[in-house]
């Protein structure tokens, strides 16, 4: 079989050659295995199979080259990315708080079928609050799924009384704080808050390379050269002993929020933003950085901490998206989006049609009707992964939360993007839109 790829904005899966009904609808970007070498210029029908569906699809719909794929996972009040270069690599940014990214990752990689599995070339840990981090245990852990590399911002959590603070200590001045971690061994397993231990156990068990990063890597390779990937963000700085820290933003969480791993990530004409959960004093410190600051230009952003009021005007204004995505659940309610936020994400793009969604919006609950066992639990929890329904509910879970998934989809020129929706045309689809240039 041979890999070919949809080149148009949809295409259907036929369940003819002559075209009588159809099966599935597709969405650019979207993997399609053929038997013949399609003739891009003909719209007669070939036999194509598409996630496990055989049928039908029109040759002058499909192209040879793979596209940048991003997945914003409706992981809830939480954050999960998903990403896959056209070289074919696989990077994850944060997991949400629970099982969902996993079950998106069972779901895509059919990891319910025996002997499949998948390999995460690249795991970012944006900061360790629970709604980025915990959900990235069970996916560390799960036996199908190999993760090659960690990089993160150098940030534990620490038991209350331990140390000076829930983030570590302070320098003399009050101002740094100057513990930072680079390896687990780095880290006294006793010290550690409950969730940050979970995480170093999942990480030592897996037995991956694991580092901290900060602007001062400026690059990571992904060795897959169509790709760059720039780190804008944690910016460490010297402190008055003589050592280097992070600078205190007034409490815990807006610390370890504002120093956020940045990530920039560019294929051809089109950048993507990954800013964590960077907040207002966190985008000043990075914007101090004329470097950092004139590397924001991206025509794809993922919404800095879930559209909420902790925003800075001047951050949005150097990234001026195109399309932009928000990560945001309502249990618990904070809020997000902000009205504010996602008026003002929408003032400063660079298109005059700018693209917005949300996945609290998009979210709906579908009953699948995929058939279980009448006993089968209702809950991943209640299972563990050697139980051999683990992997059949997590994906069944996933795919009753599917509307909620944004698709982004890009050639490295053109941008589409995509959610599922009820209706009988089954996407709501944009695209192409040319990749804009960030205005003089």
């Amino acid at each position: 079989m041979l890999n070919c790829y949809v080149g148009t904005k949809t295409a259907r899966l036929y369940n003819s050659a002559t075209g009588e009904g159809y099966a599935m609808v597709m969405i650019h970007g979207d993997e399609v295995l053929v038997s013949t070498t399609p003739d891009f210029s003909s719209s007669q029908r070939i036999a194509a199979e598409f996630r496990g569906r055989h049928g039908y699809v029109k040759q002058n719909q499909l192209k040879q080259e793979p596209d940048l794929e991003v997945y914003f996972i409706d992981v809830g009040q939480g954050d999960a990315t998903f990403i896959v270069t056209p070289g074919r690599k696989r990077i994850l940014v944060d997991g949400g708080i629970d099982n969902r990214a996993l079950g998106f990752l069972v779901w895509l990689y059919r990891l319910d079928q025996p002997g499949n599995s998948v390999d995460i070339d690249l795991l970012v840990l944006s900061h360790a609050d629970s709604d980025h981090l915990r959900g990235l245990n069970p996916i560390v852990e799960h036996p199908a799924i190999h993760v090659k590399q960690i990089i993160h911002s150098g940030i534990a959590t620490f038991r209350e009384g331990v140390r000076g603070t829930t983030l570590g200590d302070l320098d003399a001045s009050g101002t740094f704080l100057v513990t930072r971690h680079d390896r687990m061994a780095d880290l006294v397993p006793s010290e550690l808050s409950a969730d940050f231990r979970a995480w170093r156990d999942a990480v030592v068990n897996e037995d991956c390379d694991y580092r901290a990063v900060s602007a001062a890597d400026a690059s990571w390779d992904i060795e897959d050269g169509d790709i760059g990937i720039e780190v804008l963000a944690p910016h460490l700085e010297p402190t008055p002993d003589g050592g280097s820290g992070f600078r205190w933003f007034e409490s815990k969480s807006q610390t370890i929020n504002g120093h956020s791993v940045v990530l920039r990530l560019t294929y051809r004409d089109v950048a993507l933003v990954l800013p964590g959960d960077i907040n207002i004093p966190g985008s000043k410190h990075l914007l101090s950085v004329p470097a950092a600051a004139a590397g924001l230009s991206a025509q794809i952003l993922k919404a800095p901490h879930h559209g909420s009021h902790e925003y800075h005007v001047q951050f949005l204004e150097a990234v001026r998206p195109q399309v932009s995505v928000v990560s945001s659940g309502d249990d618990p309610d904070h809020g997000h989006p902000r009205a504010n936020f996602l008026a003002a994400v929408g003032r400063v793009s660079r298109s005059p049609e700018p693209l917005l969604f949300a996945t609290e919006i998009a979210a709906t609950f579908v009953e699948t009707g995929d058939e279980l066992p009448a006993d089968a639990p209702g809950d991943l929890a209640e299972l563990d992964f050697s139980d051999s329904g683990y992997n059949v509910l997590a994906r069944r879970l996933f795919k009753q939360r599917l509307p909620g998934l944004i698709n982004v989809r890009t050639d490295g020129h053109d941008l589409f993007a995509a959610r599922r929706v009820n209706a009988s045309y089954k996407w709501e689809s944009y695209g192409p839109h040319r990749a804009a240039p960030h205005p003089d």
